[in-house]
Parts: structure tokens; sequence; C-alpha cells
């Protein structure tokens, strides 16, 4: 049985049709891998029971890489919208329980950030909880505008999560350790002139990092996202983005 809100670090990803219930897709849990659509929404409704739980969106293409993403924040509190209200399926005697997430996903009037896919009203149906926006920014897949660039070496908040996004685990073949463990590598040394950003950054763990400095080995970035390792054997290994459930 799901606890009524819970506290923890856990990333939980389900298609969007299945949170809303009109699909039964599986979701994925971060470390242990595809789990049913019934316990992905459970777990849903009991994140957003914990106002601290944080809410983001990816788009995909047709393959379920990652093509755009965003993180919500509280709609302003001036928003009539703002608050969820109790229906039949909150009010006592209605078929649901009271509380019960019902989650919505609905496009604003708001353009959202250039080049993206727009403004978006996340709702957890919760009575009394605040209505959330979603602004959702493109991940370049063949060119980069570079927007998100840092001036330094080490990548800022946004730049470095993006990243991780686009990539859920080690660049590194066959490596299984969660981006958010990973340091951001650079492709092109950023002491021989690299920039850091996403076009030419990506997560390594320390492992794989310190194996791409061997001038035996070779990894390289390719546009799409993709890395491309050279062993030293001349054998070749293709790494490509995170393909999510869709």
């Amino acid at each position: 049985m799901i606890p009524p809100g819970f506290a923890g670090r856990v990333t939980l990803t389900i298609p969007e049709a299945t949170v809303t219930r009109r699909a039964g897709r599986p979701g994925e849990l971060a470390g242990l891998g595809p789990i049913d659509p019934g316990l992905a929404r459970d777990l849903a409704a009991a994140a957003a029971r914990n106002p601290r739980s944080t809410w983001c969106v990816t788009v995909t293409d047709r393959h379920g890489h990652a093509i755009g993403h965003g993180c919500a924040r509280p709609a302003p509190a001036t928003d009539r919208r703002h608050r969820a209200k109790p229906d039949q399926a909150s009010v006592p005697g209605g078929p649901d329980p009271p509380g019960r997430a019902r989650f919505s996903l609905t496009p604003t009037d708001q353009p959202g950030p250039p080049g993206g896919y727009g403004t978006w009203r996340f709702c957890t149906g919760i009575p009394g909880q605040r209505d959330l926006l979603i602004d959702i920014g493109p991940i370049p897949t063949e060119s980069c505008d570079h927007r998100h660039q840092a001036n330094g070496h080490d990548p800022g908040v946004t730049l470095r999560h993006l990243a991780q996004v686009r990539h859920a685990t080690c660049t590194g073949p066959g490596c299984r350790r969660p981006s958010a463990r990973c340091d951001f590598e650079h492709n092109t040394p950023y002491e021989a002139g690299g920039r850091t950003c996403l076009c030419n950054g990506n997560p390594k763990c320390r492992h794989d990092h310190r194996l791409k400095q061997d001038p035996r080995w070779n990894a390289e970035q390719l546009p799409t996202g993709e890395v491309r390792w050279t062993t030293p054997s001349g054998r070749q290994y293709v790494t490509e983005p995170t393909r999510y459930p869709i």
C-alpha cells in the first residue's frame, strides 16, 4: 500500500497518457526499471500529496529521445484557476476517496521559450493545491544555440539538469550509473577551448571520465547527442541518448 504522501528522492517517469488515465503504458522507476501503470499512478498520487515534490515534463521524439523539457513552477496566486476545486471524484460520497489525485496537463495561451513547446498547466486535482506552470524549452538534437552555456568550467543548474535528462545514465559503454551521480564531462576539454554547453558535454561516471582521458581511448560526442567510443583495439561503441517510455 502506498503511504499518503512520502518524502524521498526518486525519479519516476510516467507517460502523460498514463498519469492522466487515457492509456495504460508502463512507467519507469530510476534504478529499478519498468513498473506497471497502476503502481506508477499510485506513486505519482502519493508524490502529489507532498508539497515538496518536483514535477517536470519531457517531450520525446518517436524513438523516445528527449527533445524538449521543462520543470514546474507555481501558477500566480492571482490566477483564479490556481487551486483545484472539489468535484465528484473528491467530495465525500463520490466514486473516489476524498483528495485523490486526478492529474491534468493542458496548454495555456503563453508562448513558452523560443523554439520550444509552449507553456502548459499541470494540475494534481487535489483540493487546495495550486496549479503549476511548465515552460517547455528545446533540447538540441542537431544544432545548438548555446542558450544554457556557462562562462566557466562548471555547468549551471539548468545545463547540468538538461544533460542528465538527455542521458539518464553515464554515457560510458554499458555503464548504468545514474547521471545525477556522474561528472559533467567536456567532449572537447575546457582548457582546450571547449564550451561548457549541452553540445559539448555529457554525464560520465568518474571511472569513465578518467577512461576517456586515457590517450589510448577516444570518445566523441556527435551532434545527435550520441557518444561514440573507440577502444585501443579499434572497436567502436555508440551510446545513444536515453529512450524514455512513450
